[in-house]
């Protein structure tokens, strides 16, 4: 398995990415931020086994995988995850401009005339 797939989608402040990964225990799943960089991996390790009359079949799937995104734009303080039924979401606000400060007047103390 090389990968797995992401949608995102975006609106005014957020973007919200979805990850399938079916099947992968939330244990099992990382999510992380380094230096201006999302990463989602996984560690795989799973068996199933099919019996069909006196035909077995056997299926491994094991490794790692990940993919990583640039949060150029997002508020990284403010991300959130949520794993329910193989797909995980993640909530990734925007980082609002910061607001322009008005000027502030100093007020003078002091003797009137010096």
């Amino acid at each position: 398995a090389s990968g797995f797939r992401v949608d995102v989608r975006e609106d005014d402040a957020t973007y919200h990415l979805e990850a399938e990964l079916p099947g992968v225990p939330k244990d099992k799943l990382n999510v992380t931020v380094d230096d201006g960089t999302l990463t989602i991996s996984a560690d795989l390790n799973e068996a199933k086994k099919e019996e069909n009359g006196s035909y077995l079949y056997s299926e491994r799937r094991s490794g790692h995988v990940e993919r990583s995104f640039n949060l150029e734009g997002i508020d990284a303080e403010h991300i959130s995850a949520d794993y329910a039924n193989g797909v995980l979401k993640l909530t990734l606000p925007k980082e609002q401009p910061a607001p322009k400060k008005e000027a502030k007047k100093i007020e003078i103390t002091g003797a009137e005339n010096a």
